[in-house]
């Protein structure tokens, strides 16, 4: 797991993100969850499109590029719906109000580093 900064804001967007870089991962993601569990963020990557079938809950979504800089914001994004984003390499899913509290938008830039000790 690693921590998400957002460096133009300067705050932080998931303390405890999990990079769900495998075919597993991207497949599964957030399905037939309760909640985001132990960790308060995940990365998707690389795509450009998730859905949400069979995930219970709404989350807000970053679109990144593949420097990372934000390229689009989506909050509270319901169940049961398919999202894209052109231009976007990946998607950092997290709990709903993430957008909000950490006021990422698009153009910021993202960083993602370990956590500390």
């Amino acid at each position: 797991m690693v921590l998400v900064t957002n460096v133009s804001r300067g705050t932080v967007v998931a303390h405890q993100c999990v990079l769900g870089v495998s075919f597993g991962w991207r497949l599964r993601g957030l399905m037939f969850r309760r909640g985001f569990g132990p960790f308060d963020g995940l990365w998707l990557a690389p795509t450009a499109e998730i859905h949400m079938f069979w995930v219970r809950f709404p989350i807000d979504l970053v679109w990144l590029d593949a420097e990372l800089r934000v390229v689009d914001v989506t909050p509270a994004i319901a169940p049961w719906r398919v999202k894209t984003c052109r231009g976007a390499a990946s998607v950092l899913e997290l709990p709903v109000g993430t957008l909000a509290n950490s006021r990422t938008q698009a153009g910021d830039q993202l960083v993602f580093g370990a956590l500390p000790a």
